[in-house]
Order: C-alpha cells, then sequence, then structure tokens
C-alpha cells in the first residue's frame, strides 16, 4: 500500500480514480463486481485525500532516557508553540469538527514517564492492499464534540474547576493534541448497532488516525506480508507498534509514521496512526528526531488510553437508523418492476449479453437507504466486459455536468493515453467521467466517449441528467456507439 501512496500521488491523477484503485468506496458509481459497500475509514484512506495545508515550525520536546522498561522524558517544561490561523484544510471541512485549543499546562507540567514500546520499521516491508465490506443498511454519523470528549473523558466528562487537574483544556493535555483540527465518524449497521468509529487530527504536515472497535482490533484495509510482530507491554497490555519513512503523501518531503494497535482490559480494539509530529525528541538513544516525535506522539495516546481509559457505550447504539432496502435480481424482467426506476433502464437485453440461469452473466441490485442512496444497479458481463447501467434517484449522486459545446472537457480522442499527462488539470475530473444533459445526449457525444479496450473493441462512460433529477450512468464494454446510443435513446 506504501509503495501505491508513493507512485499514485506523484501522478496527478482524480481522486476519484484514487478511490477506484484502492475498491474503496466511491462516492459515484458501483463496484464492478458483486455489490459491496466499501468503506473509507482505514488508514490508507484518509491520506489520499491529502493532509494539512499549512506549516507549523517545530517546537523543543526534551530527549527520553531510559529508566528500566520505560521512557522518560527529563523534567525541562515545554515551551508554547506560536499560534498560527487556521488555513482551509483538505479534512478540515466538517461542520463537526474543532480545533483543539491550548490546555495551558505548557511551561507548568512536565511529561510523566512513557511506555517503552518498540516502534520496528516496516517502511520495505511488502504489504497487500483490501476491500472491506460492510453489511446492507450500514451508516455512518459524525462525531460530536461531546462525542469525543466522552470516548477520552469517559462518561463523568472533562474534571471540574476545583480539580487537581483543572487546567485539562477541552481534551486530556497529555494526548498533546493542542491546535490539531480533530472530527470523527461512528459506522453502524442497518440495526443501528456501532461497527467502528475513527477520530481524524490534523495540524500543518501532521496528521493522525485513531480507530476504536469494540470486543476486536478495529477492520484493516492492507495486510503486512511480512508481518513479525514484536510486542511490547504497558500498564499489563499488550501493544504492537511499527514506523515507516518515506513520502507518503507524494508532496517531495519524507514523512515519518508511527502506528500501535492493542486491546485495552475493557474489551476496546485500538489503532492509532500518526503522521509526522510538530515537536522533535529522541525516543530512543540516537533516535533520528522526526522520527522520535512521532514515536513520542504515539506513545503519549497509548499511554493516555491506558492510564485514563476510554469508553464507547454512549455511542453503541445510533439514536436514528435511517430506513434502507437492499434486493438483488436475478434477470432484467424483476428490475424492472421497480417503477421508480424502470423508465431509465434498457427495455430489454443488450446485443450479444444475455442473463443465462446460473451463470451469473445478469446481476442487479437495488440499494435504497434514506437521504443517503436510492440507486439501482444493472450489469451483464460476457467474459470480461460488461455493460454496467446504474440509475440515481433523488439527488444521492454527485455528477461533473459538462456541455457538448466544450469537447475540451469530455471527448477522449483529444487526450492519448496517459492521461496524467495529456488532460490539463482543469478537466481531469470531467474527462475521466462527465456528465450530460438529457437534451444534450447524442450519438456523436457517445462516440467522444470511446475509447480502446483491453479486452479488444471499445468501451463507454459517461453520465446522463434528467430533467427530473434522476442520473444514468453507463459503463459499456465491447459494443459500438450506435448500440450504446440505442440505449440512451430510449430512455430520452
Amino acid at each position: 500500500m506504501k509503495y501505491y501512496h508513493s507512485y499514485m500521488t506523484q501522478q496527478n491523477i482524480s481522486q476519484e480514480t484514487h478511490y477506484k484503485l484502492l475498491e474503496l468506496e466511491a462516492p459515484k458509481r458501483p463496484p464492478s463486481g458483486a455489490w459491496t459497500k466499501y468503506g473509507a475509514l482505514a488508514a490508507c484512506a484518509v491520506l489520499i485525500a491529502g493532509v494539512a495545508v499549512w506549516r507549523m515550525s517545530p517546537s523543543f520536546v526534551p530527549a527520553p532516557v531510559q529508566s528500566g522498561s520505560q521512557t522518560v522524558l527529563d523534567n525541562t517544561s515545554l515551551p508554547a508553540a506560536p499560534p498560527l490561523p487556521p488555513e482551509p484544510s483538505v479534512l478540515g471541512d466538517w461542520e463537526t469538527g474543532f480545533v483543539v485549543p491550548d490546555s495551558g499546562t505548557k511551561g507548568k507540567l512536565a511529561l510523566p514517564m512513557l511506555p517503552g514500546i518498540l516502534y520496528p520499521d516496516r517502511t520495505d516491508s511488502p504489504d497487500m492492499a483490501l476491500s472491506r465490506a460492510y453489511a446492507p443498511g450500514s451508516f455512518t454519523v459524525d462525531l460530536t464534540k461531546e462525542d469525543i470528549q466522552t470516548i477520552l473523558w469517559g462518561p463523568g466528562g472533562k474534571p471540574p474547576a476545583d480539580h487537581p487537574k483543572a487546567e485539562q483544556g477541552d481534551l486530556p493535555w497529555m494526548l498533546f493534541w493542542d491546535g490539531y483540527f480533530v472530527h470523527g465518524r461512528a459506522w453502524y449497521d442497518g440495526q443501528g448497532q456501532l461497527t467502528e468509529l475513527t477520530i481524524y487530527g490534523e495540524k500543518g504536515r501532521a496528521s493522525f488516525e485513531l480507530e476504536l472497535r469494540q470486543g476486536a482490533l478495529p477492520f484493516t484495509c492492507f495486510v503486512n506480508l511480512n508481518r513479525e510482530d514484536e510486542i511490547s507491554e504497558f500498564n499489563g497490555v499488550e501493544i504492537t507498534g511499527w514506523s515507516e519513512v518515506y513520502d507518503r503523501d507524494g508532496d517531495g518531503e519524507t514523512d515519518y509514521i508511527c502506528g500501535s494497535e492493542f486491546m485495552t482490559k475493557d474489551g476496546i480494539g485500538v489503532r492509532f496512526v500518526n503522521q509526522n509530529s510538530l515537536t522533535q525528541a529522541e525516543y530512543g538513544e540516537g533516535e533520528h528526531l522526526d522520527l522520535g516525535g512521532s514515536k513520542t506522539f504515539n506513545a503519549l495516546f497509548v499511554r493516555q488510553a491506558l492510564t485514563g481509559g476510554l469508553y464507547l457505550d454512549h455511542l453503541k447504539e445510533a439514536g436514528y437508523v435511517p430506513a434502507w432496502r437492499e434486493e438483488e435480481f436475478s434477470t432484467l424482467v424483476q428490475a424492472r418492476q421497480e417503477e421508480d426506476f424502470a423508465p431509465y433502464l434498457p427495455t430489454a437485453e443488450p446485443e450479444g449479453y444475455g442473463s443465462y440461469t446460473g451463470n451469473k452473466e445478469f446481476y442487479g441490485r437495488l440499494s435504497c437507504q434514506e437521504g443517503t442512496r436510492n440507486m439501482l444497479f444493472v450489469r451483464w458481463s460476457r467474459e470480461y466486459d460488461n455493460v454496467e447501467v446504474a440509475v440515481y434517484r433523488d439527488g444521492t449522486y454527485s455528477y461533473n455536468l459538462v456541455s457538448p459545446d466544450e469537447p475540451e472537457t469530455y471527448d477522449l480522442s483529444l487526450y492519448p493515453i496517459p492521461w496524467c499527462d495529456s488532460v490539463p488539470e482543469r478537466y481531469r475530473e470531467t474527462v475521466d467521467d462527465p456528465a450530460f444533459l438529457a437534451a444534450d445526449m447524442s450519438l456523436a457525444v457517445v462516440e467522444a466517449r470511446g475509447r480502446e479496450h483491453d479486452t479488444g473493441g471499445m468501451t463507454y462512460s459517461f453520465d446522463v441528467l434528467h430533467p427530473d433529477g434522476t442520473v444514468v450512468s453507463y459503463r459499456c464494454d465491447g459494443m459500438t456507439a450506435q448500440q450504446v446510443w440505442a440505449l440512451v435513446a430510449e430512455t430520452l
């Protein structure tokens, strides 16, 4: 996965393409294979979107010294970092997100002992990308500031003003999350039971992702093929740690990544991964200061989680479960029984394709969830060629509308492969995935969307926006432009 990040982020391709290559849940079209809902909570997903776009100069952190099995920082007080105004961030647009204010502890309190955690270097270890499928009806809820505070403080909340640690601020000061933009998301199954949750933080080039799951370690989107865990122990809990050093986000600068995972005594599975740190530290003798800073930041969280605790009871059940419906179809006739979708579906099998019983050559699925999606997808398969038609109702699909009068925004014949070199940046989204008004559709438009398919013949892809707001997405392999146009024309 790290090699994918390093390579793909230098190719200047669209984020939609990133989603497709990673097999995560794209915000638009369904996957080509059997219908599954892919989550974007995995660590790999966050950093594809990009990290923050402003920087802060690192402040000094005293070097830790070894004391038995513990790593201890000396009593030198930490100077306060100069405040910087928040600036736009790729991840910082959540309505429920917040910036953690300065707790006021710097210069007053010294760091206590840090756990002595092993963080072996896995930079060059091979890994394999995976996809995570969520059960039908799964949905997400953005975490509020109060939700996150309760996770870290417990049901008692922030200590009262007369508490000895009243200077804690919004979150426990020992996390050292001051100045981070923090937001989170919880995943629930179709019955409203908590599946997992993730809290994200970002501050300049530094970022973190905290994944929590009740009863088991959080899901993952990759497997380390040479994983030989080196286990550390703190407060009676076994901890697996790792580190990586490479240009993770493709910005030309080295990133220092540190991760740890463990099960708390209360049965909460934890994975905490942070990238870079605004502080420098020598976590071990002769440690690289930037890597040591990341290890120190990670160890600070581990200590807080295993001494202050983590709490999820307030999020175990969703307050409201949106209505949902999932259904599969084995024939086009069955799919066309859905009256809201039938006018936008083909009336007959595409020429050269068929739906033979037991042969899996036709696949159809209805996927509806209140306020989230309202879609019917059908696919015909013939060896390695597919014809896919997806109908999106009720404004549940985003699209890139273009005009036929501006061929530079959609005409594939104008751009040789690789598109990352030939397509101007301002047209990459539309050239990759354009949408046309139904009134603008024509055979010429379809022809402009054709390109050679790797199995021979041509392939076509585009979206059509109908007057009632319905969007129909076409992905057609092994057909002529005239055949594809026939599918579209009968719905106009």
